[in-house]
Order: structure tokens, then C-alpha cells, then sequence
């Protein structure tokens, strides 16, 4: 009997940041899962202490997220909040993500739409 689960490529995570004007835009391109969510998570929380007044996080790059990924972006949104830095989640996101935020119910707080 065979599985219907999608296999997925495996592509490593690539993490950055740049920061100009108070703004921290954290490019995110790969996939975040529990094999990679500490790098992201350690990419934020340099960006929540480096004295941004607000964090944009650029999902646009990533082809998949797991709940590992999304409780990494869920709580260094709650450290950004207790240190008073917005924080949001740009796309537009891959449909699976955009799934995993909406079955979350995360969407209207986290995701934050830019125009292309």
C-alpha cells in the first residue's frame, strides 16, 4: 500500500537579515521544519534584540513549513511584542503555508500581505 504523503525536496534553509531605517527584514528561503526551525529561531531573536522597531519576516522563498516552524514564528512574534518591535510575516506565501496558517488561525495576526 502506498503513501500519499507529498515528498518534499529537502532544500536547506537559507536565513539573513538586513536592517535600515528600524526596519529587520528576515529573508526566509527553504523549507522550515523541525530539522531547521532553531536557525530561524535564532535568526529572530538576533533581530528582536538588535533594536529594530519592526521585524518583517519574507516567507515568499519558502516552499514548506511545518508546526515547528510556525511556533518558532509564534513566539519570536511574542518576544517582539513583550520588547515592543512589530512583527509580521510577509508573502505571498507557497499554498501550503498559506494552509498551515489558515488551519492555525494565524493569518490576520502573523501574515502580513505586500504587494509584489
Amino acid at each position: 500500500m502506498g503513501s500519499n504523503l507529498e515528498k518534499r525536496s529537502g532544500q536547506p534553509l537559507y536565513v539573513s537579515s538586513t536592517t535600515a531605517n528600524g526596519l529587520t527584514t528576515v529573508p526566509v528561503t527553504g523549507e522550515v521544519d523541525h530539522t531547521t526551525s532553531a536557525q530561524l529561531e535564532g535568526e529572530l531573536e538576533l533581530a528582536v534584540t538588535s533594536g529594530a522597531q519592526c521585524i518583517e519576516v519574507d516567507f515568499r522563498r519558502v516552499s514548506f513549513c511545518d508546526c515547528s516552524g510556525l511556533n518558532t514564528l509564534l513566539s519570536a512574534r511574542a518576544h517582539a511584542q513583550e520588547a515592543g518591535v512589530c512583527f509580521g510575516v510577509t508573502g505571498p506565501v507557497a499554498p501550503v503555508v498559506a494552509r498551515l496558517f489558515h488551519v492555525a488561525e494565524v493569518e490576520p495576526p502573523l501574515l502580513t500581505r505586500r504587494a509584489a
